[in-house]
């Protein structure tokens, strides 16, 4: 079990008396104050065997106030967002709940996504895409985005993008019956016959986003070869075998090896409280066969070997995943910008979906 830093940002006032709690030994106050008034990022590194074939986790949180009077100033600073940055190797999963982000990229594709959608980024042998946050009226901003290895025959695949609405489905009845059933949404791969709208470029995966009331319990059934992580958002969750679970407080990670249930295939997970005030927990759960590759990681790529580190490196450099624009640029001096750099060559790929 793991309990990734959680960094100040966005706003940082608000993550810095988050901090302030931690330091002081009030995680449970921090983690709930947390999710009212935002101001935290977790980046949770994933390497290792029993992590394949993810590489990276974060969690943002975050509360964009019209009323903030530091706003400004570290707007002028620093960009509310992601400028144009490059990728190769692998695919980016964003997966929102509250508020969203603005995408353009280096094939031309804009998008505005948010609210539950989740985008499913293939950047293959390269793309420069921009993310620049949008937040709901209360100014919420929440996702998560994953880092998903791609195997070595997938990597230098054209580039693709694809958008959707994760399907949900109810999965169980908690203690009282029909009311306060565990949820669960289908952001990658196959759950209880519903499979999320979207095509694996590499290994299979299932992500899932699930909500266990209070005393719920929920079991995933999942193939003995696959790894899986358990991220805990909200609540307290054990995990694991009935005999010896693993308990997970807000904001922890674990790994769970494919057999942490019952003896069986699939994974555990039980919301602890029973309390007349129980609260509900919700956890991201990722499952995929490994690939047992090589992985060098260097910045924004993920590929097998130093030297194709460095060739993507000179790609990037040459312009062959595309031309970096500013994040202030309009809507039209970026189609204009995209426009010439492939008319020169760089960039290309498929379409959305």
């Amino acid at each position: 079990m793991q309990r990734p830093v959680r960094l100040p940002f966005w706003p940082l006032a608000n993550g810095l008396a988050l901090t302030a709690l931690d330091l002081v030994g009030l995680r449970d106050a921090a983690a709930d104050a947390e999710a009212a008034i935002g101001g935290r990022v977790a980046p949770m590194s994933l390497g290792g065997e029993d992590a394949d074939p993810f590489v990276l986790l974060v969690h943002h949180r975050h509360r964009f106030s019209a009323w903030d009077p530091l706003r400004p100033l570290l707007r002028l600073l620093i960009p509310e967002g992601f400028p144009a940055h490059p990728h190769r190797g692998f695919e980016t999963v964003t997966m929102t709940i509250d508020g969203g982000l603005t995408h353009r990229d280096s094939l031309g594709v804009q998008q505005r996504y948010g609210d539950g959608e989740v985008q499913w980024l293939t950047a293959a042998r390269g793309v420069l895409h921009e993310e620049m946050w949008w937040a709901n009226d209360d100014g919420r901003a929440e996702l998560y985005q994953l880092w998903l290895n791609l195997p070595a025959a997938a990597k230098m695949v054209p580039p693709r993008i694809q958008l959707f609405v994760p399907p949900a489905v109810k999965a169980a009845a908690g203690d009282d019956g029909a009311e306060g059933g565990v949820r669960v949404h289908v952001l990658g791969g196959e759950y209880a016959s519903v499979r999320a709208p979207v095509e694996l470029a590499g290994a299979p995966v299932t992500l899932l986003r699930v909500e266990i009331p209070p005393g719920g319990e929920w079991v995933c059934p999942l193939p003995a070869s696959r790894n899986c992580i358990v991220y805990v958002r909200t609540g307290a969750l054990e995990a694991g075998a009935e005999a010896a679970p693993t308990s997970l407080p807000a904001h922890h990670l674990a790994y769970l090896p494919a057999r942490a249930a019952v003896g069986t295939d699939g994974v555990r997970l039980v919301n602890a409280d029973r309390s007349p005030r129980g609260k509900p927990a919700e956890a991201l759960v990722l499952a995929g066969e490994p690939l047992r590759e090589p992985v060098a990681g260097g910045g924004t790529w993920v590929m097998n070997t130093q030297a194709e580190l460095d060739q993507a490196d000179r790609d990037y450099a040459a312009g062959v995943m595309g031309v970096p624009w500013e994040h202030t640029a309009t809507d039209d001096e970026w189609r204009a910008h995209v426009a010439r750099a492939r008319g020169a060559g760089a960039g290309g790929g498929a379409a959305p979906r």
